[in-house]
């Protein structure tokens, strides 16, 4: 999937034991057999609510494990907490369900989409049992099953969960809301890739909408939205919707993280992207060469992304030499078929000056395609297929500037691969 959808993890988990209150049970009864009962219930309050503390804690280190990325830790707490309450508090009870919740999240995370989905019908059915099944929290667990549907590639099933959920939440908090938004977001993401284009823009612009009222126009979010929604009428050739769209997104981003973060990187990238499949190589190349000093800063100057931005950079100049190449080539066919007869146009000057033309663009595609090769010749080595591309580019253009000695040897590397 290119698109991510949001998932939920915190709204499940609504604790209803109260700690035992020790001043109601400080004075003993005079009655033998109700004072051990006091008693009784007072040591089961008090370590219910100590459970219940403990609980909580690791419920707090479940989101901070998996939001720092340590899943295998996120699982096994999430573990110790569905472990606990089901024995504190039973299998039925909120807490438990919230567990399994967690216990399916990180599944999903994991790619176990069979644990996943089951920990959390688990989850659904206690939570409709103790809430109803127009409770709010209901529409977390719909949310995050929905994911898990959706990243096993069944759509009917994610729409069905997804649907459910955004009707729960309008009728819960209105038309105008940040889950309700959350909602329409993952269902636009859901018609995005089943290619229903008309819908994924609607569910788009609606959550876009919710969000600039609710969260504000400057959150990842409302970036994220208008960089899909940009990417679908790229799809569709409405290539300046895409443009004005994709700016929207790339200035959020800057604003947000600043000029150097991996989102700025992708919103260039799209940007390069797109004027690329207009021919618009002009505008293209100062936003890769953004790209690339962006990638510099966050991953070193020798990491094979770099490497890759390097290569789009360098194809740019390459296809714009070929063109002019091709231009100069033509030009001197018809050259020498004016030379034949008296009177036709001279167009010498013009094959001249798109041959200065072509070999300046090949001039400076060539040490970027040679760094890119050195960055992966010292990372993914011979067998990866982006090397197969490089190499392909570089005899290409060794062969153009008069290098023979030079595509001969990418050739010999490329015959080794294949």
């Amino acid at each position: 999937m290119s698109k991510k959808v949001l998932t939920t993890i915190l709204t499940v988990g609504i604790s209803v034991f109260a700690a035992g209150n020790v001043q109601a049970y400080s004075k003993p009864s005079q009655d033998g057999l109700k004072s051990i009962t006091i008693q009784q219930d007072s040591a089961l309050h008090e370590t219910t609510a100590l459970a219940e503390k403990i609980w909580d804690k690791l419920t707090s280190e479940f989101v901070d494990h998996y939001e720092e990325g340590r899943y295998a830790r996120a699982a096994a707490t999430a573990r110790s907490a569905y472990e606990l309450a089901v024995s504190t508090f039973g299998a039925d009870h909120i807490n438990t369900a919230d567990s399994m919740l967690k216990i399916g999240i990180v599944a999903e995370t994991l790619g176990d989409t069979a644990t996943a989905k089951q920990q959390m019908l688990n989850a659904l059915s206690v939570l409709e049992k103790q809430l109803g099944s127009t409770h709010e929290d209901i529409a977390v667990v719909l949310t995050n099953l929905a994911n898990v549907y959706f990243e096993d590639n069944e759509p009917e099933l994610s729409e069905q969960n997804h649907q459910r959920a955004l009707t729960i939440r309008t009728q819960a908090f209105g038309e105008v809301d940040a889950t309700v938004a959350q909602s329409l977001y993952n269902l636009a993401v859901l018609y995005d890739d089943m290619v229903q284009y008309e819908k994924a823009i609607e569910y788009y612009e609606r959550a876009i909408k919710i969000w600039n009222v609710t969260i504000g126009p400057a959150h990842p979010y409302v970036a994220n939205g208008l960089n899909n929604l940009a990417n679908i009428h790229l799809a569709m050739g409405n290539y300046a919707a895409a443009e004005e769209l994709h700016s929207h997104s790339l200035a959020i981003r800057k604003l947000i993280y600043g000029r150097v973060h991996a989102e700025v990187a992708r919103s260039l990238i799209n940007m390069g992207a797109l004027y690329v499949k207009q021919s618009a190589y002009e505008k293209a190349k100062p936003v890769y060469t953004e790209a690339v000093s962006v990638a510099e800063k966050l991953f070193g100057p020798s990491h094979p992304q770099v490497a890759m931005l390097l290569y789009s950079l360098a194809n740019i100049y390459h296809i714009q030499g070929r063109m002019d190449k091709n231009e100069e080539t033509e030009l001197s066919n018809m050259k020498v078929k004016f030379d034949k007869n008296a009177g036709k146009p001279d167009i010498g000057g013009q094959i001249s000056e798109l041959h200065q033309s072509s070999q300046q663009y090949f001039a400076q595609a060539l040490p970027l395609y040679e760094r890119a090769l050195e960055i992966l010749d010292n990372t993914i080595g011979n067998n990866h297929p982006a090397m197969t591309a490089m190499l392909t580019e570089l005899a290409l253009l060794y062969k153009s500037v008069g290098k023979m000695t030079k595509a001969a040897q990418m050739q010999v590397r490329l015959n080794k691969i294949h």
